[in-house]
């Protein structure tokens, strides 16, 4: 007879093979810290027969039809850490040979690799997490998912349902005996739904796939208890209805007039973008717009690449990380009649802490998809609901011509050998202008939090094709390395390329083993500053002085690399630098980048970040 369901010693009984978890005479690898499930201590599940007995084939599971849906969607990759109550599930991936495994080292960079998935392609990204710690790890990357608008999908393991609140090990269910894994990802997803029963995957899973991929964008959550995964499915399961989202359209045409008109009315027109217009696709259409009234353009450091920099109406980077000073100068200055702001919640670090001067004396026009994000830290004179895109080719559409001459470029970029000049450590900013012009034109571009953001924001210039991604709202450190494994996953035809700090390193670096295993040509340049050198920066810009922010070692990152498996070299000057970049770009393997820098040097965003907070006290 097959059974179906849980035995008492264990999680796992499946369909037509398993009958009870028995003692387990094989080694204890099967259980590992996070991937145990409620596996009983010294049980597993016996080996799966080459054939079933009698010749039957299994019944068809819930973990069956689930990876139909997905492959259904298109889905390929599934990133993820294996565990006990995923089992039903990883058990018949070899059924769906359109479906891999990614076998990451920590659930956040499976999450992470999800989200660069999802950011370069516009697709959904799934990861795949076992129950209690697994899903806990999981829940920072799933929250940057969510505030960087990618469509992700976190599939949870769990214990079964007929064990929930009697002590199973990882059991994530709630109470007041357990973490409640749904309860925790409320607050940090677009949905989070626990899958109790067989019949509700159909329908659940249809509702947060819409949810993940209808705007604005974000993460999702199912919690999938492993007896549920191991239920047959006999067919009767309800077909998926209602995954196909809308196109945006314009709510109204009445405040996309209003501001067609404040625009032809104004005589130094200023734009900020953000990442609403960057996940939006709204490049073409906001260079169009620019052009047409020759508006300078601004972007917050997430909105970076959504206009190319060497515009000449590029003011680069505007707010607290990755600024220049030209930007903040035009942005703020009373001479700007108008700012109209698209695609930015407008922030803390997207407005340099809330400068007052945005909105002091201009006319203030803000388009955002989410209305929620509409007037939230100023006052707005022509707020729009609507898509960035559509939005701003209305508005091309509706606007004369600009009669005055064009306007002169004001931010000058200083190159790579003026900035490092004769100082005797290399220079961070020197190798992020040195990026300028030898990374190629293409290129999808990741980065991580710290002074990293700052530099590469500042003296970086994208061109018109590349691409800038980075994870700033939430603000986690070791965000890059798995998230450009997850982008060259699914974008094999473009070069891609992280640069993150030795902090950033040392929280996420252990996934290059993930590419080394993948063969995935990615290159990762190390700004080594001896540990975390913005927070030390602060302090001392702020107290005159430094309290155990940097190590006492010095990561040996190009070391690291090559006992992960990754090609890598060390550098400490800019001439070497050139020459390992240029080796590792044309290395056609996953490469590294030691690169030592001189960690007292200072942003100029950071400095002028710390004059407004010392002038506040």
């Amino acid at each position: 007879m097959m059974q179906h369901g849980l035995s008492e010693n264990g999680p796992f009984v499946k369909s037509g093979t398993w009958t009870a978890a028995s003692p387990c005479s094989r080694p204890p690898a099967c259980g590992s810290p996070t991937s145990a499930g409620s596996v009983a201590a010294n049980t597993c599940p016996p080996e799966q027969p080459a054939d079933p007995p009698g010749g039957m084939m299994p019944s068809p599971t819930v973990a069956h039809r689930l990876l139909d849906l997905l492959s259904g969607m298109g889905v390929t990759r599934l990133f993820g850490v294996p565990g006990g109550p995923l089992l039903p599930l990883l058990d018949t991936l070899h059924e769906h040979p359109g479906l891999r495994f990614v076998l990451t080292k920590h659930e956040e960079g499976a999450v992470f690799m999800a989200e660069g998935h999802a950011q370069t392609t516009g697709e959904l990204g799934v990861a795949c997490v076992t129950a209690g710690p697994g899903t806990t790890h999981a829940l920072t990357a799933a929250a940057s998912a969510t505030s960087d608008w990618a469509p992700v999908l976190v599939l949870a393991g769990q214990v079964p349902t007929t064990v929930f609140g009697r002590g199973g090990l990882q059991d994530s269910s709630g109470g007041n005996w357990s973490i409640d894994t749904v309860h925790a990802f409320t607050s940090a997803t677009k949905l989070a739904a626990l899958v109790s029963d067989p019949g509700q995957l159909p329908s659940l899973f249809a509702r947060a796939v819409r949810t993940a991929t209808d705007a604005p964008q974000g993460a999702v959550l199912l919690v999938l208890p492993g007896n549920v995964l191991a239920a047959p499915d006999h067919g009767a399961l309800a077909p998926v209805q209602g995954l196909t989202v809308p196109n945006p359209r314009l709510s109204t045409p009445e405040p996309l007039n209003g501001i067609a008109e404040a625009l032809t009315k104004a005589h130094r027109p200023v734009i900020l973008a953000g990442q609403g217009a960057k996940a939006g696709r709204a490049k073409h259409a906001l260079v169009a717009l620019a052009e047409k009234r020759q508006c300078q353009v601004a972007t917050t450091i997430k909105g970076k690449s959504v206009f190319p920099e060497r515009h000449p109406l590029s003011l680069g980077v505007f707010g607290t990380y990755g600024a220049n000073r030209a930007a903040h100068t035009v942005v703020t200055a009373a001479e700007t009649d108008l700012l109209l702001v698209v695609g930015s919640s407008l922030g803390e670090v997207s407005t340099a802490g809330w400068d007052p001067a945005l909105a002091d004396g201009r006319v203030m026009c803000q388009i955002d998809f989410d209305p929620l994000q509409i007037g939230r830290n100023y006052q707005v004179d022509h707020p729009l609901v609507a898509d960035a895109a559509t939005a701003l080719r209305a508005l091309v559409d509706l606007l004369p011509d600009w009669e005055g001459g064009p306007r002169p470029s004001l931010v000058r970029h200083p190159s790579a050998a003026q900035l490092q000049s004769d100082h005797r450590l290399l220079r961070a900013s020197a190798v992020a202008a040195h990026l300028s012009a030898a990374l190629p034109e293409d290129v999808l571009l990741f980065l991580d939090n710290g002074n990293t953001l700052c530099w590469m924001g500042e003296h970086y210039l994208c061109p018109p094709e590349a691409e800038v991604y980075c994870s700033l709202n939430v603000g986690c450190m070791g965000y890059a390395v798995p998230a450009s494994i997850g982008a060259k996953s699914a974008r094999p035809d473009r070069p891609v390329v992280a640069v993150l700090g030795d902090a950033a390193f040392a929280m996420g670096g252990m996934e290059l083993h993930t590419a080394a295993e993948l063969g995935l040509p990615i290159v990762w340049i190390v700004l080594n500053n001896s540990g975390n050198a913005m927070v030390a920066n602060l302090q001392n810009l702020l107290f005159d002085k430094t309290n155990d922010s940097l190590y006492r070692h010095p990561l040996d990152a190009a070391a690291i690399a090559r006992g992960l498996g990754v090609r890598s070299a060390r550098v400490s000057s800019l001439t070497e630098f050139s020459a390992a970049l240029e080796r590792a770009l044309q290395s056609g393997a996953p490469f590294l980048i030691d690169a030592r820098v001189d960690g007292g040097e200072t942003p100029w965003s950071l400095r002028a970040r710390a004059d407004t907070l010392k002038s506040a006290e």
